[in-house]
């Protein structure tokens, strides 16, 4: 059976961006339907909805507009898709924060990966951040894991990628936790995004290649 695309919309997104989009995803169409927003406000009964939720904020501490009402999943499409600002939208109910610049088919895999419940977390090429100095430092291969789960991986793409079993990366990522503090995986992404373990998003696609 095949499966069906992915139905997002845009919310409060000018006619050029909403044209350019569709432009974007058309080569796409049998992975993701648009839905039109008429007039900026997004469709319903979709999957996703995009909305750009940093657009007007430049320094922090920074203040989000009023919440966008939607259907399914929020995701933050912006252009100032920067590694201080992912935590603010993350924070704010977003499952994924993901740059205006991110080519067609990197671009589709993150909304792919979003619609099935994980978050990403994709600024685009040149958007890392150092490590900071922890207090009570994680291990390299912790590190690692943890380092994949805010690119988005799923556990059996991180088994694969890192060569070990998935039994060794629940392992590694229940002792990751406790020395993080957090309890669940999208409370590690937002750790993630806040101590530097911050680049682009790398699944499988279709033919099992991990991609950048």
């Amino acid at each position: 059976m095949n499966k069906r695309p992915v139905r997002v919309t845009l919310a409060r997104e000018s006619e050029l961006v909403t044209r350019g989009f569709n432009a974007l995803m058309a080569p796409y169409a049998d992975r993701v339907a648009v839905l039109p927003a008429h007039g900026g406000t997004p469709a319903e009964g979709v999957d996703l909805t995009l909305f750009d939720s940093l657009a007007d904020i430049q320094v922090l501490p920074g203040v989000l507009g009023d919440p966008v009402p939607h259907d399914g999943r929020l995701v933050t499409w912006t252009w100032n898709a920067r590694p201080d600002l992912t935590e603010m939208a993350l924070g704010s109910g977003a499952c994924g924060v993901l740059s205006k610049a991110l080519p067609g088919e990197v671009l589709v895999r993150a909304l792919e990966a979003i619609h099935h419940g994980r978050v990403v977390v994709d600024l685009g090429e040149g958007h890392t951040s150092p490590r900071r100095q922890r207090p009570d430092p994680l291990t390299p291969r912790e590190a690692d894991v943890i380092a994949m789960i805010t690119s988005g991986l799923d556990n059996q793409s991180i088994a694969d990628t890192a060569c070990i079993s998935i039994n060794s990366v629940k392992s590694y990522i229940r002792s990751a936790y406790r020395k993080m503090g957090v309890t669940s995986r999208s409370q590690a992404v937002l750790w993630g995004v806040r101590h530097g373990y911050l680049g682009p998003a790398r699944m499988r696609d279709d033919s099992g290649t991990l991609s950048a």
